[in-house]
């Protein structure tokens, strides 16, 4: 029998569940929204899309020829499906400006996607300042002012993550494990109140390692995002975005 917090619900319901060293960034958050937790979970399967945009978003960075819709493929969960129809192009979509790192508060934003060649694809989600904007890279490139962003960029199959505060002019870090093509990956930042890390399947990959009071952007509103940029091969590349959840302590 599981264990019941003092309200009577299950502990895995409440609260993420203690589980070894994987996912433990998980461990303690809230896992339903509370009066201690912030809680916002997106798998695009209810509502109804607009062009290129899921209902409850704000709107979409596309380039011509790209589209994002509600993935039907067979065998895959009901998701965002990103594709283009040349190299080097896609999509972000991202919400309003809501969610706010305050130092000594606990977050965490995760993502689980797959992409056909992890080494031939951008894939990138995250917290960024920008949004109305020209390109789709634009929201998680040093373009934004303010950013948290984790994934994979074209031509390094490695997890990378980008991190500014005020453009600081930071560099982008590289992490420690290799995503592997056409599997699912569950890829998560987190923000411990000071410092920022990103996991890979629950593994931890990365701590950024630059300077944080200069490079993470604390007390600064910010938009929930996910992109996905074809390589070099074009139209062959396709990304799919299963879901996009987060957890902040208020």
């Amino acid at each position: 029998m599981s264990k019941r917090n003092s309200v009577g619900l299950p502990e895995s319901v409440a609260f993420a569940p203690a589980a070894g060293q994987l996912f433990r960034y998980r461990q303690g958050m809230g896992m339903i929204p509370s009066a201690e937790w912030q809680v916002g979970m997106e798998d695009f399967a209810l509502g109804v899309w607009a062009t290129n945009v899921p209902e409850g978003w704000a709107g979409t960075v596309i380039d011509t020829g790209a589209t994002v819709v509600l993935d039907t493929t067979v065998g895959y969960p009901t998701g965002a499906l990103f594709g283009s129809d040349d190299a080097g192009e896609g999509a972000c979509i991202y919400g309003t400006k809501f969610l706010q790192l305050t130092a000594d508060k606990r977050f965490f934003m995760e993502c689980r996607f797959q992409t056909k060649a992890a080494a031939d694809t951008t894939v990138q989600f995250g917290l960024s300042s920008v949004t109305a904007t020209t390109n789709p890279e634009d929201i998680w490139t040093t373009t934004s002012t303010d950013l948290v962003a984790f994934g994979i960029l074209t031509g390094d199959a490695t997890v990378t993550m980008l991190c500014d505060a005020g453009n600081s002019g930071s560099t982008a870090e590289l992490g420690s494990i290799d995503l592997k093509d056409a599997t699912w990956h569950t890829l998560a930042i987190y923000f411990d109140g000071t410092y920022i890390y990103g996991y890979v399947d629950g593994v931890f990959a990365i701590k950024w390692s630059q300077a944080a009071a200069t490079t993470i952007p604390t007390g600064v509103v910010l938009a929930p995002f996910v992109g996905f940029l074809n390589g070099t091969t074009g139209t062959t590349q396709k990304g799919h975005c299963d879901y996009l959840r987060w957890v902040l302590e208020r």
